[in-house]
């Protein structure tokens, strides 16, 4: 039997274990001294969506000088961290970080608004400035000087969200830094810009609502080499997240994954239609980086749901509204042939929600019975609780999507092997206002044992709000309010399972009433909120509407035709969009 006792090493072993080391604080070193972070290295491996840019600022190394001078400017300014003599060189999957210095705002007694006069807080752990932060590509130029037709005048845009950060106190300025995880080859620059100051942001009730005056950002600067604003992502053509290599991602089941808009025309021609998204007003695709989306028709959504979820109670404001509509009409959004009609892309009133002779006056309660063909028309008004309900149809799916590249996939394509099915599932829709008490509506009253008795019992709870809290409410009112809410529901539904939908994005732009408060921060923060406290208490699945939005490109963000529709409504071909998010997340396996 052997025995094994004290290890003896010989110098040259002891010799070369010292070499080894000392290279590796080398290493260390050299990434310290040429301004890399340790944290790129980290996240250079396989992404797989997670916050790995959690570091990047606290590890970002090499201008602290700069920020002491930045501290003394008398305009914003934002850069990014580590860039020297020209644009900071990743690789796909890491990170940068993005700094903005904002000096002490001065008042010119001759122009002082009324927004000025008064006091604002912002939201407990928000900036007190609203800064809009964008990477925005601008070349697809390669290492070898060429263009990649996939990413051709693409302008990938990547939002930087910005927080707050302890800096010298001696000069009156604020600090803002923010990370993000880039992956699309090119060279990207900074849009930066201010909405608001001093909190004015979050204007709560009773308050003055300001008026939105965006202010462009300085990103460089002549006298410092060292503050640039460019960004070159280099190309791996194996990497994951390389657009052709998309359709090797496993299909999404998250809600909220994230993603850029390619030109449609950018896309490799391989792909099939059914195999990415109805295109937006510009005709840029929503392509996730780390799964992918495929389009679902409504008849193969009703038949997971009659297996999966047959009964589903959903609560919401008009948003949800809009996103049931093409749910109600088997896919489609309009029923007029004009789907560009101003009515189409945004009026879902409930005098146009079916055809005229459908409507008489549509009850506040709704208990629709989704068919495979939508709902019928005997239905609408019945009381469900009268009628039969057919069994599950047993007849097996013979040709689920037939694979070419002649068939329109549009909102209400119907695949062959489900036309002459009759599958349903039952949903139950309550017009809700938030947490706020309104025209007769409030969630203490409405969501009850007593109040969902009469509907058969539900497997699916999805949740929207926050559009009515933001224009009325006060955030400390709410954020009381939604833990309150989120356990009524886990008391009313103890077996449910529960999606809660984001709100939507809101940038650059004022709203239509200056009665409501609506900014696009405080859109953000009573989200961030709302999102927290869903998944800790009900865990909750996230169906995020708002992150595509927010990853429009500057120009797209602020043309007013992309935004025709009142009340922080979306065009109905973002309503396609944030349907088909929903519809993967619970269809795909």
């Amino acid at each position: 039997m052997a025995i094994i006792g004290p290890v003896r090493l010989s110098r040259i072993t002891v010799f070369a274990i010292y070499i080894v080391a000392l290279g590796l604080t080398s290493l260390y070193g050299m990434l310290v001294l040429f301004d890399l972070d340790v944290t790129t290295l980290k996240s250079s491996k396989l992404a797989t969506g997670t916050n790995t840019c959690a570091y990047t600022c606290k590890e970002a190394r090499g201008d602290s000088a700069q920020i002491r001078l930045l501290e003394r400017s008398t305009e914003p300014i934002a850069y990014v961290v580590g860039s020297s003599h020209g644009a900071k060189v990743v690789l796909p999957g890491q990170c940068v970080c993005v700094r903005a210095v904002v000096p002490a705002q001065s008042f010119d007694t001759e122009t002082i608004n009324q927004a000025d006069m008064e006091e604002y807080e912002p939201v407990p752990g928000w900036p007190a400035d609203s800064l809009i932060v964008d990477l925005v590509m601008q070349s697809s130029q390669n290492n070898a000087g060429t263009h990649d037709p996939l990413y051709l005048n693409a302008r990938v845009t990547v939002s930087v969200d910005m927080r707050a950060v302890a800096r010298n106190q001696n000069y009156n300025t604020r600090v803002y830094e923010g990370s993000a995880q880039l992956f699309d080859p090119g060279e990207y620059a900074l849009d930066a810009r201010i909405e608001f100051r001093n909190g004015q942001w979050n204007a709560e009730p009773g308050q003055f609502t300001p008026e939105l005056h965006e202010t462009h950002m300085r990103t460089t600067l002549v006298t410092n080499a060292l503050v640039q604003s460019t960004v070159h992502v280099e190309r791996d053509l194996k990497h994951p997240t390389y657009l052709q290599r998309h359709q090797n991602l496993p299909l999404c089941t998250d809600g909220a994954a994230s993603g850029r808009w390619i030109p449609e025309k950018n896309l490799p021609a391989s792909w099939k239609q059914w195999q990415y998204m109805h295109p937006a007003e510009d005709r840029r695709v929503w392509v996730p980086y780390h799964c992918r989306l495929r389009r679902i028709s409504h008849a193969e959504f009703v038949f997971h749901m009659s297996r999966s979820w047959p009964s589903v109670h959903w609560y919401g404001d008009s948003n949800s509204r809009r996103t049931l509509r093409p749910i109600v009409q088997a896919g489609q959004w309009c029923h007029t042939n004009n789907s560009m009609r101003l009515d189409c892309l945004c009026n879902d009133a409930p005098k146009d929600l079916f055809p005229s002779e459908w409507y008489a006056h549509m009850p506040v309660l709704h208990w629709y019975r989704i068919h495979t063909q939508g709902v019928r028309r005997d239905e609408i008004y019945a009381d469900l609780r009268l009628k039969e309900q057919p069994p599950t149809d047993p007849r097996p799916i013979l040709d689920k999507d037939p694979i070419d590249n002649h068939t329109t996939y549009g909102p209400d394509y119907m695949p062959p092997g489900y036309r002459l099915r009759d599958d349903y599932f039952d949903l139950y829709y309550l017009f809700t206002r938030g947490t706020l008490d309104m025209q007769g509506r409030h969630w203490m009253r409405d969501i009850t044992q007593e109040a969902i008795a009469p509907y058969p019992n539900a497997d699916l709870v999805v949740f929207q709000m926050i559009t009515w809290d933001v224009a009325f409410g006060s955030y400390s009112t709410f954020a009381r309010s939604v833990e309150l809410l989120a356990r009524r529901l886990r008391n009313v539904y103890p077996h449910a399972q529960f999606v809660y939908r984001t709100g939507p994005y809101w940038c650059c732009r004022n709203a239509e009433d200056q009665q409501k408060k609506y900014s696009r921060l405080r859109f953000a923060s009573f989200d961030a909120h709302a999102r927290a406290v869903f998944r800790r208490v009900l865990s909750a699945r996230i169906w995020d509407v708002s992150g595509p939005s927010s990853q429009r490109p500057p120009e797209a963000k602020r043309n007013p035709e992309n935004m025709p529709c009142l009340s922080a409504h979306s065009r109905s071909e973002f309503v396609h969009l944030d349907n088909q998010i929903f519809i993967n997340m619970l269809v795909n396996k």
